[in-house]
């Protein structure tokens, strides 16, 4: 499984070359399904997801499918079968979660992690991982669903609460205390690479595992 869990996309060279490692193709050579699933239930200014995008075609992405899964009439699986990269976006990870189950998007992820690359970006990231719980510390995702069952994907062990600084490391550093499970906090300019079973940061930034 290859796996790139960012809080803010491809946000500097050293997240670049992290995503030309994992898909072994160049950017132009690179194909990317582009999820913005998360982003429908999310109020107010969107200029962080133009940003991913943007940041995308300026790392020289030219071929960027935007695929919604969970509007009608979609036939998301034959459009998602011929990309090399699952990037999904962020915003509201209640409603990305409760999407994702709705439309069997968790179910076909799972098979397609085996062959194709997975970049989340900040609730994209959080649902990789076994809980989206962490998504309700301040400033919390508002829970739109009404969701009880909040267990994501499970493709890490860990967690990771994103677009961190200084004033938020202390309350993630609570939250982990209170998990049986390793806990990452990232702020933009980092994330988690996972090749196999090689894990390690990529980072330009601020980042800090919490045991």
């Amino acid at each position: 499984m290859k796996l790139l869990l960012t809080s803010g996309g491809i946000t500097n060279p050293s997240i670049k070359d992290a995503l030309i490692s994992l898909v072994r193709k160049t950017p132009r050579a690179t194909k990317i399904g582009f999820i913005p699933t998360a982003m429908n239930s999310a109020n107010g200014n969107k200029d962080w997801f133009i940003a991913q995008l943007t940041n995308l075609r300026e790392n020289g992405y030219t071929w960027i499918d935007i695929v919604d899964p969970s509007a009608p009439g979609v036939n998301w699986r034959a459009r998602l079968r011929e990309v090399d990269v699952i990037f999904v976006s962020g915003g509201n990870t209640f409603h990305l979660l409760d999407q994702f189950r709705k439309t069997g998007f968790d179910r076909w992820l799972n098979q397609a992690v085996k062959d194709k690359v997975y970049v989340g970006v900040s609730a994209g990231t959080i649902i990789a991982t076994p809980t989206i719980d962490i998504a309700s510390l301040p400033p919390s995702d508002p829970n739109l669903p009404q969701l009880e069952n909040l267990r994501a994907l499970r493709f890490v062990p860990f967690e990771i609460e994103p677009h961190c600084d200084n004033a938020r490391f202390s309350s993630v550093e609570f939250y982990s205390k209170t998990r049986n499970n390793a806990v990452y906090a990232l702020d933009d300019n980092s994330a988690v690479r996972i090749n196999g079973d090689k894990i390690d940061v990529v980072s330009e930034g601020v980042w800090k595992q919490y045991d």
